[in-house]
């Protein structure tokens, strides 16, 4: 049965009924010696209820009532060893047909040692200085589908080998080596194709591997990475036709990255720019359907007005080495796949130019948080605008409104999704 329509507006007036009683239960809780234990090895954790009005797996599901429970343990065993371990159950449509999922999204021991720290097992890894989008993070997946509203919500980690090394107080040499690749999970159309996904086979000739030189101090930071592996994306491959229609597969090619990022403060002013260029199979541009050799880069920055009014800024750009035209394709198959690759990854014009901005603001001692996260292409006049809106009643509880906004022509990244938009609430219990 669909959630009902007022389903929205009773988790937000619910709200502080539940958090007292909340509140009860976290007090009574704490006088049990197992609980004690866990906290003392940073159990944390939380419970959430969300409704989402539109699903964003491209299904045209709407009216979705989830929960979730999310746990942290971080136990120390000795004082050069510690761990992590992160884990989510989460079912997005309850009394919808929707299945329970559970997922590790962390889980690694850490050895410190005198000038390095050595990190093994199922991790994120973020790469890059600029806000939202990093040209550089190739190392850890997202999930573009999950029914939770924050950004931070999408990443869950790869099982990979991470060694930092500091050289001094300023520089660390980080490497990043895994043979266990999995990618990105992106919103697919529910019908009308017949889609085979290739994945790399894990063994250790397939390993990827990162390495970054990091600088941070008082007035300047910044990076130097190179990245050998597979795009988290895949690229969409003609193999023919079927009875039912279409067959495409869907293969995630190896890509080299070479990046580099800088940031500086000068007093509430800060700047930023991230840049790579990404090296594909396709490195002469030869191949009509791969993605071609390209530039990216995010440049901007953020004042802070008042007391807490953050303005934040940056402009998007992708250059695109041996253009060719997906719509000059003669081959109706081929010139589908090439265009779906192209909007995937920005490639349907030799340059394309866009913006960011992020406007937010804390009021009340910072229970009451409000932002406004907008995203404009300027080539093909695409655009996507997410109002998020987040008021803590106490220390544990909290609810959160927004929404989620696509507007452009069906042949844009923005258009092609836009069936997805619609407004959201969440309701979370922390402890």
């Amino acid at each position: 049965m669909r959630a009902a329509w007022w389903l929205p507006f009773l988790l937000i007036v619910s709200v502080p009924t539940l958090a007292q009683d909340a509140e009860a239960l976290g007090s009574a809780a704490g006088s049990y010696p197992a609980w004690n234990f866990l906290r003392h090895h940073g159990f944390t954790g939380a419970l959430r209820l969300d409704y989402f009005r539109s699903s964003k797996d491209l299904d045209n599901a709407t009216d979705l009532f989830g929960v979730t429970t999310q746990v942290k343990l971080t136990p120390i065993f000795s004082p050069s060893l510690d761990g992590k371990i992160e884990a989510r159950l989460t079912n997005p449509a309850i009394g919808d047909g929707g299945d329970t999922d559970s997922t590790l999204l962390e889980g690694y021991v850490t050895a410190h040692f005198e000038h390095a720290q050595l990190r093994i097992g199922k991790q994120i890894v973020p790469w890059g200085r600029a806000d939202g989008l990093n040209p550089t993070d190739n190392l850890t997946p997202h999930d573009y589908k999950v029914l939770l509203p924050f950004e931070e919500d999408q990443r869950f980690g790869t099982t990979a080998v991470k060694l930092d090394a500091y050289l001094n107080t300023e520089y660390t040499l980080t490497l990043f080596t895994t043979p266990y690749f999995v990618p990105s999970r992106l919103p697919l159309p529910a019908g009308g194709v017949t889609l085979i996904e290739r994945r790399p086979e894990q063994r250790w000739s397939n390993s990827e591997v990162g390495i970054k030189l990091n600088k941070t101090g008082d007035t300047l930071d910044g990076s130097v990475s190179y990245y050998h592996g597979y795009n988290l994306l895949p690229e969409l491959r003609p193999l023919g036709l079927t009875p039912l229609g279409a067959l495409f597969e869907l293969r995630y090619a190896e890509i080299d990255v070479l990046g580099v990022d800088v940031a500086r403060n000068f007093g509430r002013y800060g700047f930023r720019v991230e840049a790579a260029y990404i090296r594909t199979e396709d490195r002469r541009g030869q191949d009509p359907v791969g993605i071609n050799p390209y530039a990216y880069v995010v440049a901007g920055g953020d004042r802070t007005f008042l007391t807490n009014f953050n303005v934040n800024f940056q402009l998007v750009g992708r250059w695109v080495q041996d253009y060719t035209r997906p719509e000059d394709i003669a081959d109706p198959i081929a010139r589908e796949a090439a265009t779906q690759n192209a909007i995937t990854f920005g490639q349907q014009d030799r340059a394309n130019y866009g913006m960011t901005a992020r406007l937010s603001n804390k009021w009340f001692n910072d229970t009451l948080e409000a932002e406004v996260l907008t995203f404009v292409n300027f080539r093909r006049s695409s655009s996507y605008i997410r109002p998020l809106i987040t008021y803590a009643f106490t220390d544990h509880f909290k609810t959160t409104a927004g929404g989620e906004f696509y507007r452009g022509a069906d042949d844009t990244y923005f258009g092609r999704v836009k069936r997805n938009k619609g407004a959201f609430v969440e309701l979370r219990y922390s402890f």
